[in-house]
């Protein structure tokens, strides 16, 4: 039987919060691609997403023993992040924007030249349609279709309501489909009038939140607009990109960094 990752976090948390060195590594390690990815989105800048990563993983050590674990780990830690950035943002707001490389994208196996092209150009696209969008839709995105957190954990990160949660995801979701419109979909798509929105009940649909009725109306609408059809299409490859960010490490010389600074705190001598 595969044991549970998230069981053996939090037995790493446990043993790090008693004072064990090598399970607050094991920890820091663990969250610190999440953060960095989060970093990069929010900050657009890659210096600035470093320093977050390693103000964030300060925080995270300093004060481990106050986690409670009335939330999950991961939320708290976005929670930080979200300050982190925050701050980087307030004070340095002329940076120029993160490159495109720094946005991981995981291909298939053994991918054409082809699907590799289309590839490198959804990421590219993805990158843009992130960082045109508010910073309340990013996060949110980045939060639950990026690092794949539940809809309470992202409500604790982002210290909103369930309802407040999907509400905004509904609405960055179909924002992001509407930026990547002109590569996922047709533009001979015919324009039409009184079709459902499609694209908000998918999304529901994704968060559970579509009755089984409902569902069987849209998936029925659907069979027959190819319109509503490649809107749904489009939503659900812009989705898929977004899980396919998932799998970044944290560049080498960074982690070093980060991992000097901690174990400088570690041994008071910061």
């Amino acid at each position: 039987m595969t044991a549970d990752p998230s069981s053996d976090l939090t037995s790493l948390v446990e043993r790090a919060r008693g004072g064990d060195r090598e399970a607050l590594d094991a920890v820091l390690a663990n969250v610190a691609p999440s953060i960095h990815r989060f970093a990069l989105r929010m900050c657009k800048n890659g210096h600035d997403a470093d320093d977050v990563l390693q103000d964030t993983l300060m925080s995270v050590a300093k004060h481990l023993g106050d986690f409670e674990g009335r939330s999950a780990l991961t939320s708290w830690v976005f929670t930080l992040t979200r300050n982190a950035c925050a701050r980087r943002r307030r004070g340095l707001k002329n940076r120029p924007p993160v490159s495109d490389e720094r946005v991981a994208y995981e291909a298939d196996p053994a991918p054409t030249p082809e699907a590799r092209a289309a590839g490198q150009e959804l990421v590219a696209a993805l990158s843009a349609a992130l960082d045109g969008l508010p910073d309340d839709y990013r996060e949110v995105i980045l939060l639950r279709d990026v690092e794949g957190l539940t809809a309470a954990e992202t409500a604790a990160a982002l210290e909103v309501s369930v309802d407040a949660v999907k509400s905004r995801l509904h609405r960055a979701r179909e924002a992001l489909r509407a930026a990547l419109r002109p590569l996922l979909e047709p533009a001979d798509a015919p324009a039409t009038s009184g079709c459902p929105d499609v694209v908000a009940m998918w999304s529901k649909k994704l968060e559970g939140d579509l009755s089984q009725g409902d569902c069987a109306s849209m998936e029925a609408h659907i069979a027959v607009c190819p319109t509503c059809s490649g809107a749904c299409d489009a939503l659900k490859r812009a989705l898929l990109a977004c899980q396919r960010v998932r799998g970044e490490d944290v560049p080498p010389a960074i982690q070093a960094r980060v991992k000097a600074a901690v174990r400088a705190w570690a041994d008071g001598t910061l």
